[in-house]
């Protein structure tokens, strides 16, 4: 399974730097640094974020914002890595998400397995073939965090405590919403509580208070810092205009961005932004009839703050990492009414998934 998708992200990868080339992305820096050409078919907006913090740290002289709107584990493990790619974060970040996406797969494969035995195989292939699966392979957090938010849910699933404790802290140091996972892990654990006839927690609840300490302790590194304990809220308001707001502005702000887009790129962004949240919601509701409440309160959770937002930017990235529909579509494409699934979907989501990488290598805004 890992070999595979290994090898599915290297075809995709050899076919954007064909492309690119054909079509003469950026000629001016092939022409002076052909590598550095190659890796940035593969790293851009935030991308730069992330190198900066791997190579610089945190609020760097010059610097007051708005790095701190990304949380540290993701350059980290740049940071870790780059002793063995020469001293290159950017190289580093690119193996990391290889390996990340290659065991989220595995992952996947096995949870699809627990849950519908022969399944597995398509859970992936869907994964491998979701639209906006460029953010898999390129120097972003989705693919770091698909990879733990799997491995955290499977070990809940075996009744492994600690390890999705562990896990789920590790996707809380990757991005915030790794407490959106931990509320999903807690409701599972209540359920198995539940199931068992017992009245009070074990001991072993206490693991999912480690993802809310890992958060505080940012925090609290960020107020040390800056002084504020709202320094993350206030690098995501200065940074991208982005703040809570009433519940129904999320999907106003995205049909307004519709309407004022200028170029065709934005266009089918905001369209994939504003499709996106919706597509989140129906999710729930389907998960919700199917009484899958653990599920549903992660997606719930993680399409929150996307509809209760004054923007949607970045809708279709955030929902790589909804698990529970590459479940749920596997398990549907797998009966007899809904074997055509099978093909149609990843036929439909490979030429996209293609483009978008195509236009990510070209430095047009995807999401």
């Amino acid at each position: 399974m890992a070999a595979a998708w290994v090898g599915s992200r290297l075809a995709l990868a050899a076919a954007v730097l064909l492309s690119s080339w054909l079509l003469g992305f950026d000629p001016a820096l092939r022409g002076q640094d052909a590598g550095r050409w190659v890796l940035e078919r593969f790293a851009w907006w935030d991308t730069w974020h992330y190198v900066r913090i791997a190579e610089q740290g945190y609020l760097p002289p010059g610097l007051p914002c708005c790095d701190q709107a990304f949380f540290p584990g993701y350059p980290v493990l740049m940071r870790a890595v780059a002793p063995l790619t020469g001293g290159s974060v950017l190289v580093a970040g690119l193996l990391v998400v290889l390996a990340a996406g290659a065991a989220a797969a595995v992952l996947l494969h096995r949870l699809a397995e627990l849950r519908a035995p022969g399944t597995g195989w398509t859970a992936v292939t869907l994964l491998a073939a979701a639209p906006y699966g460029v953010f898999l392979g390129v120097v972003y957090t989705e693919a770091v965090f698909l990879a733990l938010a799997l491995g955290a849910w499977l070990a809940a699933a075996r009744r492994h405590w600690w390890m999705a404790g562990l896990l789920a802290a590790g996707t809380a140091a990757v991005r915030v919403n790794g407490l959106f996972l931990t509320a999903a892990l807690a409701v599972v654990y209540v359920g198995q509580l539940r199931a068992d006839g017992r009245r009070w927690p074990r001991a072993d609840a206490l693991a999912l208070l480690a993802p809310v300490v890992t958060v505080a302790a940012y925090v609290a590194y960020l107020a040390w810092r800056t002084g504020s304990l709202r320094a993350w809220q206030q690098a995501q308001a200065t940074g991208w205009a982005r703040e809570a707001a009433w519940p129904w502005t999320g999907l106003s702000a995205g049909w307004q961005a519709i309407t004022r887009a200028r170029s065709p790129d934005i266009l089918v962004s905001r369209w994939a932004d504003l499709l996106a949240v919706v597509g989140g919601l129906v999710l729930v509701a389907a998960l919700v009839r199917l009484r899958r409440w653990g599920e549903a309160t992660y997606v719930a959770l993680s399409t929150a703050p996307l509809v209760g937002s004054t923007m949607l930017t970045s809708a279709p990235r955030y929902a790589l990492t909804w698990f529970p529909v590459y479940l749920l579509l596997a398990e549907l494409a797998h009966r007899r009414a809904g074997a055509w699934l099978r093909i149609a979907l990843p036929l439909a989501g490979a030429p996209v998934l293609v483009g978008t990488s195509i236009a990510f290598a070209a430095h047009l805004w995807v999401a």
